[in-house]
């Protein structure tokens, strides 16, 4: 729990709690969940069986506004796997590797999706 706290102090920049489908790949399995909140830098990523802290995948984000999902690199920078304290079970991700459209395109995602919360 204290490595989760101490990561939502480090965070820079703001998370809006949209849902998207994210797809990953763990060493066994090919998994499908969803974002509780995303950000320009990362996300996080609900899921029962977190990755292990620093574990680097290859994921896919269906953003709905967009034909093509987002395909990019994010490392597991911590991750919550019991649900003490009624927080949600799984992992905050930075995105790794994002290409510069598809950083140009997430920004302009998030604009419209932050306009859309006031």
């Amino acid at each position: 729990m204290g490595a989760a706290l101490k990561s939502v102090e480090m965070r820079t920049t703001k998370r809006l709690p949209v849902r998207v489908m994210v797809e990953y790949e763990s060493i066994e399995d090919f998994l499908i969940d969803y974002t509780a909140n995303i950000s320009i830098g990362g996300m996080f990523i609900q899921t029962d069986k977190p990755l292990p802290v620093g574990t680097r995948f290859r994921l896919r984000l269906q953003i709905p506004e967009r034909s093509k999902p987002i395909e990019t690199f994010g490392e597991v920078c911590w991750a919550m796997t019991d649900n003490a304290f009624g927080a949600q079970q799984g992992m905050g991700i930075r995105f790794d590797d994002l290409a510069a459209n598809d950083e140009k395109q997430v920004r302009q995602l998030f604009d419209v999706w932050e306009d859309g919360m006031d």
